[in-house]
């Protein structure tokens, strides 16, 4: 049995994408752990979900505290008591970390992948590689800071390379969303955090309504990350009197033909990126949350960018607008600029395919599945003290 652990949205997903290439490879293998409704209906057999741990900023994740200890304090028992053939964590180190020394204590083989930190160019936890067996890492830095170690460490890419790509044609896809190639599309990803729905999407919607003030005919296209936010994101724009097209999760084959785009910060716009779709990256939060964010930035050396695209390239890719910045009319503006400068738009195209570049050449669900089947056959080598 192979036990894997994911959380928030971004690592469900990619755990359900191991899954499939686990049994793609791993046959009759069971699959039990700990993540949302992608991984479910990859065929994972959930000890916990996880759905609903995301949460940005240390006032926000206060609360959920005492529900994570006492799952974690769980799982740790269970794997322990159940011994599972691997442990695979994905992300979410706050909750992973300690449940990795669990499993060192315990000497159960133990894969990190996509592991906390893995965008930075600085080792941010030497630990790490110490408490675990392999790393599947997505970048090409992370591999080479979190070698050394006790843990074999490849560099196995980023899985949104192998799942953002759209699957239907780019004519069958006008006739499928009903949308009109005469006139603009914009797409608007507000996230999927309650967070997120709550100071995200209202700027989002607000930003629509302006560009359709201006943009005669322009079409909107929004990803719904969760069945139950459909209504509550469609709702926020008809209260504008914006029409838009609300889609099932991240649907590339209709994202696909967006002209531009507004995008919550964070795996999205990696998605984006992929589909080669300029683009702003928008963030807002709770004023502690922003507060906090202003603090790590600034006083205490943080990293410089805050969308993916930006903190991979080392440079400005993309238009980023945070807090207070982040109003609908900055929106309106700069998708409205997207809109109206074709060069502006090929060059911000040209730099995404180069960041693109970093994420690897795509499979990374596969060789980590491989990885992960390794270490159950004991072939991973000397498993050092």
């Amino acid at each position: 049995m192979v036990f894997v652990v994911a959380g928030e949205a971004s690592g469900d997903w990619a755990g359900a994408l191991l899954a499939e290439a686990l049994r793609a490879r791993g046959g009759d293998l069971r699959l039990s752990g700990i993540g949302g409704p992608r991984m479910a209906a990859a065929g994972v057999e959930l000890f916990a979900d996880s759905s609903g741990w995301g949460a940005i900023g240390i006032f926000e994740a206060a609360a959920k505290v005492p529900h994570l200890w006492r799952v974690l304090r769980e799982t740790q028992a269970h794997v322990a008591s159940v011994r599972p053939s691997a442990l695979v964590l994905i992300d979410c180190g706050a909750f992973n970390l300690p449940l990795a020394r669990t499993a060192r204590r315990h000497d159960l083989r133990t894969l990190y992948y996509l592991p906390p930190g893995s965008w930075s160019r600085k080792l941010r936890n030497a630990e790490l590689a110490e408490v675990v067996d392999m790393i599947a890492a997505p970048f090409a830095w992370s591999r080479d800071l979190l070698s050394g170690g006790r843990a074999r460490v490849e560099w196995v890419g980023h899985p949104v390379v192998e799942a953002a790509r759209p699957r239907m044609a780019v004519e069958e896809a006008w006739g499928k969303f009903e949308l009109d190639r005469r006139l603009p599309v914009v797409a608007l990803a507000p996230g999927s955090r309650e967070q997120e729905m709550r100071y995200v999407l209202p700027v989002l919607a607000g930003a629509a309504a302006r560009l359709a003030e201006k943009w005669d005919g322009v079409q909107f296209v929004v990803p719904a990350a969760r069945t139950g936010q459909q209504d509550r994101i469609r709702k926020a724009f008809e209260l504008l009197g914006v029409k838009a097209t609300i889609l099932v999760g991240m649907d590339y084959d209709a994202l696909q033909l967006a002209t531009a785009a507004a995008v919550c910060s964070g795996t999205a716009t990696l998605e984006f990126a992929c589909l080669g779709i300029p683009m702003v990256v928008v963030y807002r939060a709770s004023r502690a949350t922003t507060l906090q964010y202003r603090l790590v930035r600034g006083l205490m050396g943080g990293q410089r960018w805050a969308a993916m695209p930006n903190i991979i390239a080392g440079r400005e890719v993309v238009r980023e607008l945070l807090g207070s910045a982040a109003t609908p009319e900055a929106v309106g503006q700069e998708v409205g600029s997207l809109l109206s400068d074709g060069a502006r738009r090929e060059r911000v195209r040209a730099e995404l395919k180069e960041v693109v570049g970093e994420l690897g050449p795509g499979g990374a669900s596969e060789r980590t599945a491989e990885m992960v089947l390794e270490l159950i056959e004991g072939t991973q080598g000397d498993r050092r003290g």
